[in-house]
């Protein structure tokens, strides 16, 4: 995991969210080197990065198509050759049934909208449309791999609502995944995080890191990441 350029993969709040390579990499191990895989909410690329160092095929995308900082950064790593690119809208483009091997998402479920002009339909059913179109772009006993924001405890909270945060998200609680994935045969929630990672200060995010993992006991629902493996 050292050895991963985890700052272009994971972006922000780095050291909790890049949990996602150790709860993921079993499932994508299993996968067929030919495997295809379509990332989804992709704006910079960071998963299509990851799965193209690992030798896939990417279909990346995103709902106003990748940005040129995703181009540059596959550019940089030399796997643009493994990359395409493509605008989405998982929530209300029709879905190509029985295509992929594997689709992944990382912090996209919850900003979502029907209707991308009424911030209304920013809402669990649209969750629950987006996660079907998922399902059925998936080949049989294909995968999604899901990381998403959670509401939390009480001091997530307060901290959204103080810097107003939750205005432009939909925070999943985490007794709603399993109605979110239930189409799905096989559904393993793992959840991490109690204190951010994403102060300027190093040695802070490793101590914060380090926390962490020691409160890794508390209840699922105290946490605000949820890393998902479902299998279709």
């Amino acid at each position: 995991m050292k050895k991963l350029p985890l700052n272009d993969i994971i972006e922000w709040d780095v050291l909790n969210w890049s949990r996602l390579v150790k709860y993921w990499i079993p499932t994508l191990h299993t996968l067929p080197a030919d495997a295809k895989v379509l990332a989804v909410g992709e704006r910079n690329g960071g998963l299509s990065l990851w799965l193209a160092l690992m030798g896939f095929k990417v279909d990346c995308t995103d709902i106003k198509e990748p940005s040129e900082k995703a181009i540059s950064r596959h550019k940089k790593y030399r796997v643009s050759d493994k990359i395409t690119y493509r605008q989405l809208d998982i929530v209300n483009d029709s879905p190509i049934p029985d295509t992929y091997d594997l689709v992944i998402a990382k912090s996209v479920i919850g900003g979502l909208k029907s209707n991308p002009s009424d911030a209304g339909t920013r809402n669990f059913s649209t969750q629950q449309k987006a996660v079907s179109n998922i399902y059925a772009q998936l080949k049989k006993d294909g995968y999604f791999l899901s990381a998403e924001n959670l509401t939390g405890n009480f001091l997530h909270k307060y901290a959204r609502l103080n810097k107003q945060k939750d205005k432009g998200w939909r925070y999943l609680h985490y007794k709603e995944i399993p109605v979110l994935f239930q189409p799905f045969k096989v559904v393993k929630t793992k959840t991490f995080g109690i204190l951010p990672t994403s102060f300027r200060s190093g040695l802070l995010n490793e101590t914060l890191f380090t926390f962490n993992k020691l409160l890794d006991f508390l209840p699922p629902q105290e946490k605000y990441i949820a890393f998902t493996t479902a299998q279709k």
